[in-house]
């Protein structure tokens, strides 16, 4: 099969054949698709990233807000990764249109995508496996997971109060929920958020792997605060080495911090939880990471 990325000169580094662009790629071009993007990416990053913006220039599937790819370029509510992208993986979205299809199918192929499901069964886990009175969801989203895991448990008495700082996303989130009286949305922004409660268990699935090493220390010093005695805070993020990271920074200009089980130790340390016990665990795809900080009683 002829190589669908490209070396080709200096001032013209790389190329995606138009055919595959066009049409979209089929289950056989995966494993190939994914090992060029990786292979290229690793060797020249800007060169990728600025064949990628010539080909958006040219519009089709890449700047279509029908499909997961261009929809995360776009950027609608003005920042990555937001409620609508998410319970578009949730959901196994697909756009209409041959070429967005195919394109969509190959985005939810990956073991990303796989990862972001594994977290909103994971949360659900968390919520059914323990006794809880309250919870502090930070970073909401669409609340799928929420939905999903009141719908499994209808006399659950579980309280849960959602910091999210996007109004359209709360709007979203309640419309899903059927505005459950069990679920609080409090609109502020993490970095400004003073809580006076405590939680039994405090979660963020998706916030911290957009946060530098500093941001995400001065979050978390916080955060802990926030735990009660014997509690437990989980925070999630994206593992060094995800297979995905070419096509999600270029294909889709989705861009994160990844870390590793020890990075995330020794950060939850930084951040004050030096007497907490810690553990990391992660989702069955293995992409996603889990920090586990239990507080002392």
């Amino acid at each position: 099969m002829k190589s669908i990325l490209a070396m080709q000169t200096a001032t013209i580094p790389f190329t995606l054949s138009a055919d595959l662009i066009e049409k979209g790629p089929l289950k056989k071009d995966y494993a190939f698709l994914n090992e060029l993007f990786i292979s290229e990416y690793e060797q020249d990053p800007q060169a990728v990233l600025r064949q990628f913006e010539n080909i958006r220039q040219q519009g089709g599937v890449f700047t279509s807000p029908a499909s997961i790819s261009g929809f995360c370029y776009l950027q609608p509510y003005g920042y990555a990764g937001d409620f609508q992208l998410i319970d578009r993986l949730y959901t196994n979205y697909r756009g209409a249109g041959t070429a967005v299809q195919r394109w969509d199918d190959f985005a939810q192929s990956q073991p990303a995508a796989e990862a972001v499901r594994n977290r909103k069964a994971y949360f659900i886990d968390l919520l059914q496996s323990k006794q809880l009175s309250r919870v502090l969801n930070i970073a909401s989203g669409p609340c799928r997971d929420i939905k999903e895991y009141y719908d499994a448990q209808p006399a659950s008495d579980t309280l849960i109060d959602c910091v999210e700082q996007d109004g359209r996303a709360i709007q979203y989130a309640q419309h899903l929920i059927n505005h459950d009286e069990r679920v609080r949305f409090i609109q502020q922004n993490i970095l400004t958020y003073r809580s006076t409660q405590q939680y039994q268990l405090v979660w963020s699935a998706g916030l911290f792997d957009y946060f530098t090493d500093a941001v995400f220390v001065r979050v978390l010093r916080k955060l802990l605060t926030w735990v009660e005695p014997g509690g437990e805070l989980v925070i999630g993020n994206f593992v060094e080495g995800n297979p995905n990271k070419a096509f999600m920074e270029v294909g889709m200009n989705w861009f994160l911090h990844h870390r590793s089980p020890e990075h995330l130790i020794d950060l939850a340390r930084e951040a004050g939880a030096t007497d907490w016990a810690a553990r990391v665990k992660k989702e069955p795809a293995g992409i996603n990471l889990f920090l586990h900080l239990q507080k002392p009683a």
